[in-house]
């Protein structure tokens, strides 16, 4: 399962198109995107890791949340939901694409309709919270740069495509 660094970068990637360049201010938006991206893993706090908080009623709950609140991510608040919406549901997702080696293996991704858990293919090396084992940190370091190497092209891209959409926006193209 990525770690929060993965998390955070694939959560402004995956959202920050649909919050839109016109959001209030864009590194506040990205910060609170990254934010919602990362908080699936409060569960680890309450030991229920990768069930309810890594699911689509989860994500639907909190986008209503941020959506209500009108957080400062978009400029609307249909827009304030899709985008943490897209945030949150990106940390169950690459948790399903990571390499997990904790019974129940997955994320109850279907929740409330369903209490499964959900695994795919691995693409994600799994990060360890055992800090204390011989090479703790060099796998946790090689785990990250896979998963940097696999997202900050998609957060450049996502980035870019914003951008270039604001500017043909504002020039009065689709």
């Amino acid at each position: 399962m990525p770690s929060p660094i993965g998390h955070a970068i694939g959560a402004v990637a995956a959202a920050l198109p649909a919050a839109g360049r016109e959001s209030p201010v864009r590194w506040r938006a990205m910060v609170w995107l990254a934010a919602f991206g990362m908080a699936p893993d409060l569960d680890l706090l309450f030991g229920r890791h990768s069930m309810e908080t890594h699911s689509v009623g989860a994500a639907v709950i909190a986008a209503a949340l941020a959506a209500w609140c009108r957080l400062p991510v978009a400029a609307t608040r249909a827009r304030v939901f899709v985008a943490t919406l897209l945030a949150w549901l990106s940390h169950p997702l690459f948790d399903a694409l990571g390499t997990d080696t904790s019974e129940p293996i997955g994320v109850m991704l279907l929740w409330p309709f369903s209490s499964e858990h959900v695994a795919f293919v691995p693409v994600f090396d799994a990060v360890s919270r055992r800090y204390w084992l011989p090479g703790f940190v060099e796998r946790t370091m090689l785990a990250i740069a896979r998963e940097l190497v696999i997202l900050a092209p998609l957060l450049l891209a996502s980035w870019w495509w914003t951008g270039r959409r604001g500017s043909a926006l504002r020039r009065g193209q689709s």
